[in-house]
Order: structure tokens, then sequence, then C-alpha cells
């Protein structure tokens, strides 16, 4: 049950163009599983379920709860086909009962208003909520297309009655889906009907666009690998070597599906430490959700050894996700080491060609990540029987070259040992030679420092008597002296002044005498 609502809510939100949680976040399924309600008021009575979730969704979510409580035993995609089916394909009997549940529906909401009057706002409010709830799946023949640059606009007929539809989808989605439409083109869209509020246009608001027909997507195959061959993607020299004993593996699949069993089950006990996130892996959607774990795992690639993707073969259109540009160019551009194994051998996805290591199935892929580790292990059971045999010939080769080695060595040592003491003897000559050397430099350096101390001695005394002569001579020449006798020294700023020419008359000038200075300025001056 957890599961079916689930896909829905993820196949909802692809359609809405907006994240899972926005729709229903996991805890509101989870109660919606506890509660299982049978009506609106007990679904209100839920956790983060208001008027307008239940307006929007409430229709949906109570025909899958019911039909899970009756017993049947469909599968969760076959349930979320019946409910598109009940929303968008209804005819007959069926058709005209529920017309007659829902004019009571109306009737009773009109009691209810009292006759309220809405306005053309109001009322377009009230018809997109509604229609909000009728995802649908759609196949066309494009009669028109006007791409600009946020939006592309397009219409598709039916070939049969020439109905048209008019249709729209956000740039970023068509570019993702991978499609170039033009006219004549057969594909096939899954979106929500919306009424357009300023004109009053209805419109599909499409979230996935695909190529309708075998032709049509070989064509689209092959023109794509062509892009990709000449833009070098598929070179040998830009893919990476995987690691040769991985450890954490990135892996993304479907958690259904014989392909993650076969994974697993063919990994073996390794000590691998695999981190899975589960996608969908067919259909435009699996684009969306493989392109977002690939981003997921490449926030932190140094975590992961290598990135897996795994998933049985299929024909051309069940695999057609793998053959995406988007998709593509994001398993190119991924900072992990990629490893694809996609189908059986003659299914050759363009995300294969372009990841680093390609190979057929989901085993072929688990066995290319244990090969290594198969191969060091049988490695190890050979050596297991090999290396005591080896162990015995080669101890008995050593104790032989032991033999051998230690008669040499003995003899040598016998050698060594004469040598030994003839240079003991030589050594100790040698050193009573040097020790008579020693004493007789001993006795010269006593007899050079007797020298020497009277040497220094009579120098000494002769420096000191040539300094006392000196200073003798420098107190005779001092200008102090000179001064005591009655002369002064004249200056004129830092000049000394010789003679008469020297000055001129008002000049001042700076008396030094035998005691204290004196200033006097110049009146006369005799020649």
């Amino acid at each position: 049950m957890l599961q079916t609502l689930r896909q829905w809510r993820d196949a909802q939100a692809r359609t809405e163009g907006v994240e899972t949680f926005r729709v229903f976040p996991n805890a509101v399924l989870e109660a919606l599983v506890g509660a299982m309600p049978g009506n609106k008021e007990e679904m209100m009575a839920i956790k983060g379920i208001k008027d307008a979730k239940f307006r929007k969704y409430g229709t949906a979510l109570l025909g899958i709860i019911k039909e899970n409580m009756s017993g049947n035993q469909s599968s969760p995609r076959e349930s979320l086909k019946k409910d598109v089916r009940f929303k968008t394909l209804d005819f007959g009997e069926n058709a005209k009962t529920k017309e007659i549940s829902k004019e009571s529906d109306l009737k009773s909401k009109i009691e209810n208003q009292e006759s309220s009057t809405l306005s053309v706002s109001q009322f377009l409010d009230g018809l997109n909520t509604e229609l909000s709830g009728m995802a649908s799946r759609v196949e066309g023949e494009v009669s028109s297309v006007d791409e600009r640059e946020r939006v592309v606009y397009f219409t598709i007929k039916d070939s049969k009655d020439e109905s048209t539809l008019s249709c729209l989808i956000f740039r970023y989605q068509y570019d993702i889906s991978g499609v170039k439409i033009t006219i004549g083109d057969k594909i096939i869209i899954e979106g929500v009907p919306e009424i357009y509020k300023p004109n009053g246009r209805l419109s599909l608001k499409v979230g996935v666009i695909e190529l309708s027909g075998v032709g049509a997507l070989q064509k689209a195959y092959e023109a794509l690998r062509l892009k990709f061959e000449q833009e070098g993607l598929f070179a040998p020299e830009r893919k990476r070597f995987l690691p040769e004993f991985p450890e954490r593996i990135a892996l993304i699949t479907s958690e259904q599906g014989a392909a993650i069993g076969d994974f697993t089950m063919n990994l073996g006990a390794q000590g691998f430490k695999v981190k899975f996130y589960p996608t969908s892996v067919e259909g435009k959607k699996a684009v969306f959700e493989i392109m977002k774990a690939i981003k997921y795992f490449n926030k932190q690639p140094e975590k992961y050894d290598v990135l897996v993707i795994v998933r049985g073969g299929g024909s051309l259109e069940s695999l057609q996700a793998f053959n995406n540009e988007a998709l593509v160019r994001e398993v190119a551009g991924s900072l992990i080491p990629t490893l694809l194994g996609v189908g059986h051998e003659k299914d050759i996805t363009l995300a294969a060609l372009v990841s680093d290591r390609m190979v057929s199935t989901p085993t072929a892929t688990a066995k290319e990540l244990r090969m290594h580790f198969d191969e060091a292990r049988q490695s190890v059971r050979h050596f297991e029987t090999q290396l005591p045999a080896l162990f015995r010939e080669v101890l008995s080769d050593v104790r032989n070259v032991l033999g051998t080695d230690s008669e040499i060595l003995l003899a040598h040592l016998h050698s060594f040992r004469e040598l030994v003491v003839t240079l003991r003897q030589d050594l100790m000559e040698r050193l009573f030679l040097i020790q008579s050397a020693i004493e007789r430099k001993i006795e010269s350096l006593r007899q050079g420092r007797k020298s020497l101390n009277n040497g220094f001695s009579a120098l000494f005394k002769r420096v000191e008597e040539h300094i006392k002569h000196s200073s003798e001579r420098l107190e005779q020449y001092d200008p102090v002296c000179v001064l005591r006798l009655g002369y002064s020294l004249i200056r004129k700023g830092t000049q000394v002044i010789k003679n008469s020419g020297d000055v001129k008359i008002g000049d001042i000038l700076s008396l030094q005498l035998s005691k204290g200075k004196v200033n006097a300025k110049v009146e006369e001056i005799f020649e």
C-alpha cells in the first residue's frame, strides 16, 4: 500500500514539475496507510492534509485506498494506471454514474454556499484545483511548435478526427526530455490540464515528452550517437580505470524487478559497502530520477570508489531513458568512475557507451566488481598448497649454501685473527713512539712558555715608559695650561680666530678663559 502511494506521489510530482515532498511528505503517506481513511472527514483528520490538499488529491487517494482495501491484487503500477484512466479516459455507463455523483456533489456545494456567487477568477481557480488531479498520458501528432526562451508551446492532434490539444512545457523540462519535436512527429506526453486565466484557454501542462514508435526512436538514437561520437565522448582515452579492489559502491537501480536481485546475489560476500539509491529505470520519468541520483552521489565523490547503474534487458522503448542526452551527459560528467550494466549483449545504450566501463547485464556487473577479489582468493588458495613444498626446497638450498659459506668464513676468520695479532704489535710500537714525541713536545712548550713570559714582561715595561713620556709631553702642550697663564681662546661660532681679518665690526665673539667663557662684541679692528 505504501509503495503504491509513493509511486502515485512520484508520478504526480513529475507531472506538476515539483519536488515530491510538495505533493505529500513520507510522514503523511505513512499516516494514510496507518489510518486507511474511507471518506473526507477521516482523511482531513490526518495531520498534513487540509481542504486544499483534499480538493486536489482526495479523490485519487480515496480510490487507491478503496482498491487496496477491497483485496485487489493488481500491482502498484497497474493501480496507478487505473487511477489515471479513471480521471482521464472514463466513458460509458461508469462515466454517467460519476457525472450523476458529481452533479449531486455540486448541488450539495451550492446549497452549502447558500447560493453564493463566485468571481470568474475564483471559478477558474476552483476548476484548476480540480483539474490538477487529472494527470494524463496522451499520444498525438505535433501540428505546431513555438519554442521560446522559458516555455515551449505546441499543439498535438488526433490523426483520426483532427481533434487538437494545446500544450506547453517549461524549457528546462523540454531540454531534459531530450526530444526535439517538429511538426509531424508522433509523440507521447504526460501532463496536467490547466486553464490560463487571462484568456480562459485550456492547455495541457506537460512534464514529459517521448517519441512514439520504434522507427523514430531508432532514428533519434543514431543521430545522438553520431553527435556524441563527434564530440569524443566515446573515446577510449577519456575513460578512467575502475579501482582494482573497489569497496565503496554507489548503486542506482530500481528496488523492484530482477536486476537488483541478480546484482546483489552475484556480488557475494566481499565486504562491499553499497549505498543504494532507488530510482525508476524505464520511461522518461527515469531520466529525472537517475540524474538526481547521480547528482546526489557526486556531491561527495570521495566517499565512493565506483558508481554503478544496472537494469535488465528490454526493447528500445523501455531503454530510451538511457539514450536521453541529458542523462548521457550526466553519466559522462560523473566525478566517480562509472560502471553500467544495462540490458543484455544486444542492448547498447548511449549511457553505457560513455561510461568508464560497460558490461552486458546486472550479473556481469557484479562479477566485474568481484573479479579481482576472486582472482586474489584463487591466488591465495594456490599458494596455500604450493608454499610448503616451495619452502622445503628453498630451505634445502639455504642449508647447502650455509654449509659452504661457513667453511669459507672459518678460513677467513683464521686469517683475520693472524692479521689482528700483527696489527696489535705494530700498534703498540707506534703508540710508544707517539708517547716519546708527545713528551718532547711538552718539554719544548714549557721552555717556550718561560721565554714568552720573560719577553712579555720586558715589552710591558718599555710600553709603560713610552706612555709616561707621551703623557708628559701632552701635558706640556695642553691648551688649558696656556690659558692659565692669562691667554684666551677666541671663537666666532665654531671657528677659532687667528687674525683680525677673520672678524668684522659687530661680530659676537666667544672668549674661553682659564675659568669660564665671555662673549664680546667687536667695535674696532686694528690691522
